[in-house]
């Protein structure tokens, strides 16, 4: 079987794949770090096994002002633009497939924006390969229409690290909760996510001591994101509640 040109640049195992973007940006003194699935999957590192779909997609993000070196580093790297949607969006996300693996590469620029805004470029640079646990928690917290991955990601995450008021192996709930004292629909949307982690999907069952430990850290979370002041701002939009939708449909590609 002939190999494509993207095919014996890229590698076939993601989670490797991902570490080597990240590792040929670092080469050229630029920060890229890794999000999405492969970034839950590396942070989890095998010490919870839940029955979560096969990784078929790589989500990156990088700093703001780096779009068009970024583009050209993927390119070199094996990886072919979507010049439409990377045309139109490409200040702060683009677009980008490994044709031979049928692989999307989907990079956000400067902030994580699907759902809701979610700030993440000023600490992308505290982890060496991810981004940090707390954003990478509100990348799922902040989906209106979940999905069985998207739980299976949190719930594992949950599982195997504690909140804290640090970073690193700890997720920052102190952080969480600032980004959304300063924004209603966030909070609104995380809350309910929260909510909806205490149940199980149709694919497993958590067992007791999952259970156990899920349930005290979404309690731990809610109570940090309530007891945190909240802005004028977000007050303001509260008295407003659902009455007016307050997320973004994220566009379909």
């Amino acid at each position: 079987m002939t190999l494509t040109l993207g095919e014996m640049l890229t590698l076939a195992d993601i989670a490797d794949e991902s570490r080597r973007l990240v590792m040929a940006a670092g080469s050229q003194s630029e920060v890229l770090r890794i999000a999405g699935g492969v970034a839950f999957q590396l942070r989890v590192a095998g010490r919870v096994d839940l029955p979560r779909p096969p990784l078929n997609d790589i989500d990156i993000v990088v700093s703001g002002g780096t779009e068009r070196r970024m583009a050209a580093l993927l390119a070199s790297l094996g990886y072919k633009g979507e010049k439409g949607f990377n045309a139109r969006y490409g200040a702060t996300r683009l677009l980008f497939w490994d044709r031979g693996r049928n692989r999307k590469l989907d990079v956000f620029v400067g902030a994580f924006v699907m759902c809701h805004r979610l700030p993440i470029a000023e600490r992308l640079g505290l982890e060496p390969e991810t981004i940090p646990l707390a954003e990478l928690l509100l990348t799922k917290l902040q989906i209106v229409q979940l999905n069985e991955k998207d739980v299976c990601d949190m719930h594992m995450l949950l599982i195997t690290h504690d909140l804290g008021r640090n970073d690193g192996e700890t997720i920052n709930a102190d952080h969480i909760a600032e980004i959304c004292a300063k924004d209603w629909g966030l909070h609104h949307t995380v809350s309910k996510t929260l909510e909806r982690l205490k149940g199980d999907p149709p694919s497993y069952t958590l067992n007791r001591d999952q259970r156990a430990t899920v349930n005290q850290r979404i309690a731990a979370l809610q109570r940090a994101l309530d007891d945190r002041p909240k802005s004028i701002a977000w007050r303001t939009r509260a008295s407003i509640g659902e009455r007016i939708r307050w997320y973004e449909e994220p566009e379909e590609i």
